[in-house]
């Protein structure tokens, strides 16, 4: 799911306004691409597999979304979007059609700018094991109810996915089902306050060790920087930044703060240190998709975590799974870190075991 693809399925300008439209379920559906209305096994359907499908005259907050699906064996993607602007931001669960069995056979995340954020958001509360079927119709539901949600499939008892946080908050927006999949008999049901049957943990914000806002720089080429070992001068000055807040357990989505483009890929962050001495100062830290690290102009770090770059199942998920150790001067010191993404999830996050020695200034 390249972010350019995701971005054609959200751009609801005039264009998409002049689409053609089909009638399913009641529900008059905008299509992008090749989606198709048909009748297969019985139902009435809309037939996804290079396409999207939006609602057209229908916004939903709160409530129910229940339809049938049928899938087919084979590598795909396939899903609803809820909550969505039209833009390219929006809640979305999907069926990794390939992946039957597995702990990520089912996947929540949000979509910011186009970019879907599965690197970021995984395990517990995101994805789920889940068998499915193939070439048979069965029964998927959403349950929203403010930043919580719950997916049922098959089972209409017991939710399969929890979904402790949507990450986009409390908004109205779109409803998209995408393929490659059929899905038949769609029900939107608004409601206040749906009831949620699952148990759900409670948001616990991260302590002060971890990084809780960074200065983000616009969007530029990580070209640039990519093979300097020296940060050039007055580069920092040539961009704009606006502080970003972190989400509650430290996670920056970047994607938050800007769109990717051809030639615009990487961000910069800045962390401004206060040391009480010269100090040598282990910061853990995590990213997607590469990252390079600056310490008082001084490149001391590079690694890159893009999707299958060292194996065929590495993900490129993001997690404190790198250190490095800052070479602090007494007094201000700025760290720059370089940020860049290829899809599928652009995040930072940063913390140390503890403060003793410094102070991290906002």
């Amino acid at each position: 799911m390249k972010t350019i693809f995701l971005l054609l399925f959200f751009c609801l300008g005039s264009s998409v306004l002049a689409q053609p439209t089909v009638h399913v379920a009641g529900i008059d559906w905008l299509v992008q691409v090749k989606v198709q209305k048909e009748v297969y096994k019985g139902k009435e359907c809309l037939k996804t597999d290079e396409g999207v499908a939006i609602a057209k005259d229908l916004n939903f907050k709160n409530g129910i979304i229940q339809f049938n699906m049928c899938i087919q064996p084979g590598r795909g993607f396939a899903g609803v979007r809820f909550r969505g602007d039209g833009m390219g931001n929006t809640e979305e669960f999907y069926i990794r059609k390939h992946q039957s069995g597995n702990p990520d056979a089912i996947q929540y995340t949000p979509v910011y700018n186009g970019n879907a954020g599965w690197q970021l958001y995984y395990g517990e509360g995101y994805g789920a094991v889940k068998k499915h079927v193939f070439d048979e119709w069965f029964v998927v539901k959403l349950v929203i109810s403010g930043s919580k949600g719950e997916v049922y499939i098959s089972d209409m008892e017991k939710p399969v996915l929890v979904i402790h946080e949507l990450k986009l908050g409390e908004r109205e927006g779109k409803i998209a089902f995408y393929g490659p999949a059929r899905f038949a008999d769609i029900k939107v049901t608004p409601m206040d306050s749906p009831v949620l049957k699952g148990e759900f943990k409670e948001i616990v914000k991260a302590g002060d060790e971890v990084i809780k806002s960074y200065p983000v720089s616009e969007v530029f080429d990580a070209e640039k920087l990519i093979y300097e070992n020296l940060l050039p001068a007055n580069f920092t000055k040539k961009l704009q930044f606006n502080n970003w807040e972190t989400e509650a357990d430290g996670l920056l989505n970047i994607s938050k703060t800007g769109a990717l483009a051809e030639k615009k890929n990487a961000v910069l962050l800045k962390i401004i240190i206060d040391s009480e001495t010269n100090l040598l100062k282990r910061m853990d830290f995590g990213f997607s998709d590469g990252a390079k690290i600056f310490v008082n102009g001084k490149s001391v770090w590079q690694g890159n975590d893009v999707y299958r770059s060292r194996d065929y199942r590495f993900l490129g998920t993001i997690g404190y799974f790198d250190s490095v150790y800052l070479d602090l001067q007494s007094g201000k010191n700025e760290i720059v870190v370089m940020v860049a993404e290829n899809f599928g999830g652009w995040g930072f996050k940063a913390r140390f075991e503890n403060l003793n020695g410094i102070k991290l200034i906002k």
